[in-house]
């Protein structure tokens, strides 16, 4: 498993559990999901994952119960709202070089070459992803085997509980906007997307067993092997990892801070990848005062 953790950041962040200055995570009744409390409010922070099978991971009793509690719900978009024609228009914007070179030509000769031979490998043909930029082809790579797989974003965390939320007409709110999360990528300088979309390639053809583990750890609150799973191939690309991760957690935790400071209570809701290691959105949470405590299914 260990080849594939570049690609798990994208099933979490786009795509939400250990840190450095928490405890292991007791097994057996242990949730990803963590209390903060403010001065006369309470934010729980809920890791995610994105893509889910289909009646097979339904949310936990105590964070539907959270949910519940909740006066509003925190995504890292606003999914309740966001406009399928902006979020295709940012993708054409940003996703698709503005001199008009295809795939082959940003990648050169020799990685998109290695490009094509994975690619192969997992069962993809690169002609479809021809207009795209590596970031955008990477992203959609991850998506379509996913979904080979059987995992859907429908069936994901947010997903649920956006239904329950228009269901009781319960606002949601977004801690950035689609065209912030497609910026991010947009803005890797072009050898960090090129190894992005060749290390995804590669990942894709043993993504089956890497996912299935992912979300049997993240079931149990297993915090030790999420870290593993999400952030130790990732902190190896030190650049990738700060626009992807530690640039967001700061922005994220900032934004938590305000809602600390409200009378209502917050359910907040981010991709695991956010919620793990030492540059972790609670670990920042934590430096800045705030106690953190592990919810349990108990």
């Amino acid at each position: 498993m260990g080849r594939t953790r570049v690609s798990r950041a994208w099933l979490s962040c786009t795509v939400g559990l250990a840190l450095a200055l928490l405890p292991a995570l007791a097994p057996g009744g242990a949730l990803p999901m963590w209390l903060v409390r403010g001065a006369t409010n309470e934010v729980h922070v809920l890791g995610s994952i994105h893509f889910l099978k289909p009646g097979r991971d339904t949310l936990p009793p105590a964070v539907l119960a959270t949910y519940a509690g909740a006066d509003a719900v925190v995504m890292e978009l606003d999914l309740d709202d966001l406009d399928p024609i902006a979020s295709q228009a940012a993708i054409q914007s940003l996703g698709i070089d503005p001199q008009g070179r295809t795939l082959d030509a940003l990648l050169g000769p020799r990685a998109y070459a290695t490009a094509r031979e994975r690619a192969a490998r997992a069962g993809f043909d690169l002609a479809p992803f021809g207009s795209m930029e590596p970031w955008l082809a990477a992203l959609m790579v991850s998506q379509l085997q996913l979904a080979r797989l059987g995992y859907d974003a429908s069936s994901g965390v947010e997903q649920q509980l956006v239904v329950l939320a228009r269901r009781d007409d319960k606002e949601i709110t977004g801690l950035e906007t689609i065209e912030q999360q497609f910026e991010a990528l947009d803005a890797l300088p072009a050898k960090v997307q090129a190894d992005f979309l060749l290390q995804t390639l590669d990942d894709a053809s043993t993504m089956a067993e890497d996912v299935d583990a992912i979300v049997a750890s993240w079931k149990l609150g297993d915090s030790r092997a999420l870290e593993t799973e999400f952030l130790d191939n990732l902190r190896s690309q030190p650049e990738l990892y700060r626009r992807l991760v530690v640039d967001r957690n700061r922005d994220w935790a900032r934004q938590i801070e305000r809602l600390l400071d409200d009378r209502d209570d917050y359910l907040v809701v981010v991709g695991t990848l956010h919620l793990v290691g030492p540059d972790s959105l609670l670990t920042m949470l934590q430096r800045a005062g705030y106690t953190v405590r592990q919810v349990r299914d108990d």
